[in-house]
Formats: structure tokens, C-alpha cells, sequence
């Protein structure tokens, strides 16, 4: 799955690298080796004009809030949506098809212990793309904070967001993916990024299984290597590989 994972650029680079305009009104996090589920991450939404898809660059909740939550501390684990049913769980059925999102990362992280019935602690292993980011294909949703009766007022409305997953690569197409973890981060390649977040697109389930095509030919590219985070999670060091 996708549990832990790492931004290292700020809100404008982010926004430059991706062509997102900022928000004036947003709060943006700083960069951060480690983003744990419930913490705020940046993602691009799309905003339809009249002639054009214009990106803009959110930031939200992860872990989705669904509109008929009754509060927006869900306690439910909804920083992960499975590719193969978030069309159809109620959490997540209705971001498919008008709230598809792209959450940019640095990289992100799986645990593993060293070889089959060890016992010893879990490994730390990070996996990271040939370039600087990673676009995985995710979904938002928008929160209505009915103790401001002011629709327009600050904070009346509030966002969250998941990242999709899928199934890890077969043996032959990445041996160490495939081994790490039996679910990735689905990528999204830059040419499939203005579809997928156009929100006057309502094919979903469509630009799901299109990107899902491509999502292992990308996946094939990410390297990955053990590693620790020290020093209350602001240094990156590299470990020996326990399973080697």
C-alpha cells in the first residue's frame, strides 16, 4: 500500500514543476521526509473554465472525508482507495467520477522483514522515481463544515484526499516491487494528468482502467534501497540491506 510517504519541495516549486496555480487563501505544507496518514498534503485538482482545464494546486486532509460524513476526524482508514472497488464503496464513489485528484511525491515507503518467518524488526525500504517526483493517481473530496452557516466563509469547506492503489507488478515486470509489498501507489504519467482530473469528465471508471494500463510500465522505472530516518525523522540514512 502506501502508508508513509515524503514531499521534499515547496508549494511554489510544486506548483511550477506541475503547472498548478496557487491558491492565496491555502495553507500549504512544508516539505517533509516522512507524511503520515491524517496529515496535510499537497495535490492538483482541476478547475474547468469556459474554454480551458485550469490545474490548481489544493491541499487537504489524507485520508478522505466523504460529503456525508458527520465530522471531518473520520477514524476511518481512508488514505488508500483500492483501484478495484472505488468505484463502488461508498466512501469513494462519488470522488470517481467528478473528484479525481494527483498527489505528488518524492518518494514513498514499505516495511519488510529480512526473509520469510524472521522475526527480527521490519526494514524501512524507500522507493523513489528515475526523476525528482512521482505523480500517483488519487481522488478528493470536499467537506461542508455546517457550524459556519456561511458558505463563503473561511473554513466552511474543507478538503481531503486519497491516493489509489493496485495490485504490485508481477515478478517478471519489477522482481523487487513485487516482493516488497502486494499493493503500490498508482502512477499517473504527465501526459494522462489533464484528463484525469477534469472535472467535466464523468467517465471514471474509464480514466481509472486508462491509467491503470500504463501505471506498470512507470512503476518499472522506480528503484528502491533500505534505509533509516534518524534524528527525530529529518535525516535519510542509508542502511545494509538485512536481506542481501
Amino acid at each position: 500500500m502506501c502508508g508513509r510517504f515524503s514531499v521534499g519541495f515547496e508549494a511554489d516549486y510544486l506548483s511550477r514543476k506541475l503547472g498548478a496555480v496557487l491558491r492565496g487563501d491555502t495553507d500549504y505544507p512544508s516539505p517533509t521526509l516522512q507524511i503520515n496518514p491524517t496529515d496535510p498534503v499537497v495535490f492538483v485538482r482541476g478547475r474547468a473554465g469556459d474554454d480551458s482545464l485550469g490545474r490548481e494546486l489544493a491541499a487537504g486532509r489524507w485520508g478522505l472525508v466523504p460529503t456525508f460524513s458527520k465530522s471531518f476526524d473520520s477514524k476511518v482508514p481512508t488514505w488508500n482507495a483500492r483501484s478495484e472497488t472505488a468505484g463502488s464503496i461508498p466512501a469513494f464513489r462519488a470522488s470517481l467520477p467528478k473528484w479525481r485528484a494527483v498527489v505528488p511525491a518524492s518518494a514513498y515507503y514499505e516495511w519488510k522483514k529480512s526473509g520469510p518467518g524472521r522475526k527480527d524488526p521490519k526494514q524501512r525500504y524507500i522507493v523513489e522515481p528515475q526523476d525528482e517526483l512521482i505523480t500517483f493517481a488519487g481522488l478528493f473530496a470536499p467537506w461542508r463544515d455546517e457550524s459556519i452557516e456561511d458558505k463563503s466563509a473561511p473554513g466552511a469547506w474543507r478538503l481531503s484526499c486519497s491516493i489509489l492503489t493496485m495490485d504490485s507488478p508481477p515478478e517478471g515486470v519489477h522482481e523487487r516491487l513485487h516482493n516488497l509489498h502486494d499493493r503500490i501507489p498508482v502512477p499517473i504519467s504527465a501526459d494522462m494528468i489533464d484528463d484525469w482530473i477534469d472535472p467535466k469528465e464523468t467517465r471514471g471508471q474509464a480514466l481509472l482502467d486508462a491509467v491503470l494500463g500504463e501505471a506498470y510500465g512507470l512503476a518499472s522505472a522506480w528503484t528502491m534501497r533500505p534505509v533509516e530516518l534518524m534524528d527525530d525523522n529529518t535525516k535519510l540514512v542509508d542502511v545494509a540491506n538485512p536481506a542481501a
